[in-house]
């Protein structure tokens, strides 16, 4: 059974002090993203499909003289010819998330002219990056930036050779608050978030020899991206989230060997709209609440890989590293009111 996710590592920003009440619902959102994600009954559908393999080898060996002998021998002969493709993929697929919404352009926020507005009014402060998932023991490393807002890293291979259903996560989150000193003085009270969000890199995956008859017992990478930007009380109710996912590549059992990349350049433009009374806020001290989540969900069994690099090319020639890695970056901008 593969383990439970968790929260690898968490980076705060000193420079903006965060309330107990604020901290509660950090950390119920930071949990959420970490649940179980099996559907039910997982585990007992990987036993039937393992117990159904094991029955049709039993048949070919009773059928074919020497079938365990002829199955290695042929693996030794092809693997070094289809080795050298390891870690490329043709053709290439390239994630394209919605392009930005576009928006009229909006007049300041009117405000009464006995009132001025608070220094820095608007703006969403980041408090603090965390890293979390489960993968194999140094496999997946995520470095998180000391400057915020940062530009966070993904890199890591993971070299798999196990019957064993491994079902992993590497991810990272970002939180930041608009505090209620912060709030503008308006009387509107439809508001929108438009957060820059980018990500550049390349995710490949890679499967080993496959047959039906000689080499059937299962081999699969799979991975999913998945993006979700969320605005919430620091009471906890949620005001907006929007959600961007994609299936990076699914390999499976695939003949005679399975290879697939995506690579990723892009900006996903969204809008985070609602409703909301800001002198109500500031009068009772509840602040806004921004997070954005990347994360990369994957499966892997059998002779398999998956890279998270910077750039693709075979394995031997783009290693993941510091300096080679997937790349994210992402804020909330400013409050604006419509």
């Amino acid at each position: 059974m593969s383990p439970a996710p968790e929260i690898w590592k968490t980076v705060r920003n000193e420079r903006v002090k965060v309330s107990a009440v604020e901290r509660a619902t950090i950390d119920a959102l930071n949990l959420s993203a970490i649940g179980v994600r099996e559907p039910e009954g997982c585990d007992e559908l990987v036993r039937i499909r393992k117990s159904l393999i094991m029955e049709r080898r039993e048949a070919l060996r009773s059928a074919i003289p020497n079938f365990d002998e002829k199955s290695c021998a042929q693996k030794q002969r092809v693997m070094p010819e289809l080795g050298k493709f390891k870690g490329t993929a043709e053709p290439r697929i390239t994630s394209r998330p919605d392009a930005r919404s576009v928006i009229a352009t909006t007049p300041p926020i009117a405000v009464p002219i006995f009132f001025r507005e608070p220094p820095y009014a608007g703006e969403f402060w980041q408090v603090e990056v965390d890293s979390f998932g489960n993968a194999p023991n140094n496999t997946v490393f995520i470095d998180l930036e000391q400057d915020f807002p940062g530009d966070y890293r993904i890199w890591g291979h993971i070299g798999y050779n196990s019957d064993a259903l491994f079902n992993g996560m590497a991810g990272i989150a970002v939180i930041s608050i608009l505090s209620p000193e912060r709030m503008p003085h308006t009387d509107k009270t439809t508001f929108g978030v438009m957060p820059s969000i980018y990500m550049h890199g390349n995710i490949s995956g890679w499967t080993g020899l496959y047959d039906p008859i000689w080499h059937a017992d299962d081999k699969w990478s799979k991975c999913w991206l998945h993006l979700k930007a969320t605005l919430a009380l620091s009471i906890g109710h949620q005001l907006a989230e929007k959600s961007y996912d994609y299936n990076v590549f699914s390999l499976d059992d695939v003949a005679p060997v399975g290879q697939a990349s995506m690579e990723t350049n892009f900006e996903w433009g969204l809008l985070l709209s609602f409703e909301a009374d800001m002198r109500d806020l500031r009068r009772r001290g509840i602040s806004i609440i921004y997070r954005e989540e990347l994360r990369l969900d994957f499966q892997i069994e059998g002779e398999s890989d998956i890279w998270f690099r910077g750039r693709p090319g075979a394995a031997s020639e783009s290693v993941p590293s510091y300096d080679n890695a997937l790349r994210f970056k992402c804020a909330p901008n400013r409050l604006q009111g419509y």
